[in-house]
C-alpha cells in the first residue's frame, strides 16, 4: 500500500508568509523575515522586510527547518532538560548547519501529521509581559493559524 504523503502547498505557504508580514508591517516593530518550508525542509515560500538585519534572512529558513527536522517547536530544544552525568545538550552535536535551537520555528500539522514549518527572525524570540509587538515564535504561530 503506497503511503500518502501530505504537504503544505506554495499557495498555501504563501498566504502564511503574506498574513506575517502585515501582521508585522502594521504594528510598527523590526523588521522581519518569514520562512515556510514542507515536511522535507525544503523552502516553500519566503520573505523579507525592508531594513532588515541580513542574518535574520538565513535564520528564518533554519528555524523553518529545524522545527520539521527535530519535529517540534524550537521552542522545545530550549528547554530541553540537562542530564548532569553527560555532556549538556548542544544543537551542534547533531551535526547539522541548518539545524539551530532559537525560537520562532513552528510546525504545521494536519490530523497530526507534519506537512510543513514556518518561521519568523528579526525579533525577539518570544513576547515578554511588557512587550507592544508580537516577537517571532508569536508572529509564527500567528501565521501558522491561517491554514
Amino acid at each position: 500500500m503506497p503511503i500518502n504523503i501530505i504537504s503544505i502547498s506554495q499557495k498555501e505557504a504563501s498566504k502564511i508568509v503574506a498574513a506575517i508580514v502585515e501582521k508585522a508591517s502594521a504594528d510598527g516593530g523590526d523588521p522581519i523575515a518569514v520562512a515556510v518550508v514542507n515536511f522535507a525542509g525544503r523552502l516553500v515560500a519566503f520573505a523579507a522586510m525592508d531594513n532588515l538585519m541580513p542574518v535574520s534572512v538565513k535564520l528564518a529558513q533554519n528555524k523553518a527547518y529545524s522545527a520539521v527536522m527535530g519535529k517540534c517547536d524550537t521552542t522545545a530544544w530550549g528547554l530541553k532538560k540537562k542530564n548532569s552525568e553527560l555532556v549538556d545538550f548542544d544543537t551542534r552535536n547533531f551535526t547539522d548547519e541548518n539545524f539551530t535551537g532559537f525560537t520562532g520555528g513552528v510546525l504545521i500539522t494536519v490530523d497530526n501529521q507534519i506537512i510543513g514549518g514556518v518561521a519568523v527572525s528579526g525579533r525577539k524570540g518570544k513576547m515578554d509581559k511588557e512587550d507592544v509587538q508580537m516577537q517571532d515564535k508569536e508572529l509564527a504561530e500567528f501565521g501558522r493559524s491561517f491554514l
